[in-house]
């Protein structure tokens, strides 16, 4: 009976677990039946629920003085769009205009518009008049070394540009007075005021007063040159009494007049020149200097100055003659003077010069018709 019993208590148990084993598992409940506590209720969606429209990007606003895009680089930009941005610029006041010229770098850090904008003030500054207070703003911001190095040159190489008389005084104020060794000799290098100005008659004489007053060797050859790029004829002739000077009292302006003086070219500079040719053999310490100049001047009356020099020469220039027409000419020299000499009507003292003139000439024509 016992052996029964235990037969029948087995199988119930091998039973029990067959059917445990065969029993489906439940599934945990998700999230979002955890959330509400019930697997069987159901996620609410609000339906009425008024949906936002995306929000649209508006453009950056055009800054005061008329850049439009400050995240935009100015080299991204065209050549018409750059354009458009420089002029507006261009037509605020001074002051602006520097300020801007200013916030490229430091605000926009587009330092390519800054070096464009340093042309615009420069050209500003040559058709509108700074007052005195900002002639002061500009001194101060060049002798305060807490301003960045290169903004101070920027505005030293503006005020170059310009070569007006109020920018050319302010550079020299800046070249004697100013505390900073860098800026004073910054300054002082004026020689490219000539080249930019125009206005350079009315800049000449301040540079002639420099000249006269100043023992700075740098002002010295940099007014220097540019007083003979000017061409104005009482900076030529102060160049002309320096260089020709029969003493060495004053080496230095006389070596800085003697190197400007070849850089004259243009033809107001002629008389001066010409003057110093008068009852002057061609071996003279003046003729030397001057008729290479009047050569290179190149126009028809530096051309005639030359011609009417050598009319009165009893000397043989013919050497002077060859070096002036076939080595250093850069124009046409029949066409500037020298033509006149092959008219027989025109008298020489000694007619070896006007053969040499000839031949020169003719050897001219011989190497243009050549090429």
């Amino acid at each position: 009976m016992k052996n029964k019993n235990k037969i029948f208590f087995g199988a119930l148990v091998v039973l029990l677990g067959a059917v445990i084993a065969l029993w489906p598992p439940q599934e945990p409940p998700s999230e979002s039946q955890q959330s509400t506590g019930s697997a069987s209720q159901p996620t609410k969606v609000v339906s009425n629920q008024p949906r936002v429209p995306p929000v649209k990007q508006q453009p950056l606003p055009a800054t005061p003085l008329g850049g439009a895009d400050p995240e935009r680089k100015f080299a991204k930009m065209g050549v018409l769009e750059r354009s458009a941005i420089l002029e507006e610029i261009g037509k605020q006041e001074l002051p602006q205009i520097f300020q801007a010229m200013l916030d490229a770098e430091w605000v926009e850090h587009d330092s390519r518009k800054q070096m464009h904008l340093q042309t615009t003030f420069s050209n500003a500054l040559q058709v509108k008049k700074p007052t005195p207070e900002f002639l002061e703003q500009m001194y101060g911001f060049i002798i305060n070394r807490a301003n960045p190095e290169f903004e101070r040159h920027l505005l030293i190489g503006a005020l170059k540009g310009a070569g007006t008389t109020e920018s050319v005084d302010l550079l020299l104020r800046v070249a004697k007075t100013g505390p900073d060794e860098e800026m004073r000799g910054a300054a002082a290098t004026l020689s490219s005021v000539a080249s930019s100005s125009m206005n350079g008659p009315e800049l000449s004489p301040l540079l002639e007063r420099t000249w006269r007053e100043t023992s700075n060797p740098t002002l010295i050859r940099s007014t220097a040159s540019a007083m003979a790029k000017i061409g104005k004829p009482s900076g030529i002739e102060l160049l002309l009494s320096a260089a020709l000077a029969s003493d060495d009292r004053d080496k230095a302006r006389k070596e800085a007049a003697s190197f400007a003086l070849q850089l004259a070219y243009i033809n107001d500079a002629v008389p001066p020149l010409a003057a110093r040719l008068a009852n002057q053999p061609p071996t003279s310490d003046a003729v030397q200097l001057v008729a290479p100049i009047l050569a290179r001047i190149g126009d028809e009356t530096a051309g005639k100055a030359l011609v009417d020099w050598l009319q009165g020469r009893n000397e043989n220039a013919a050497a002077l003659i060859d070096d002036l027409i076939r080595q250093r000419w850069l124009t046409n020299p029949i066409e500037s003077g020298w033509g006149a000499a092959l008219d027989p009507a025109v008298p020489f003292k000694n007619e070896d010069n006007r053969k040499a003139i000839r031949e020169a000439l003719d050897a001219y024509r011989a190497r243009r018709t050549s090429r």
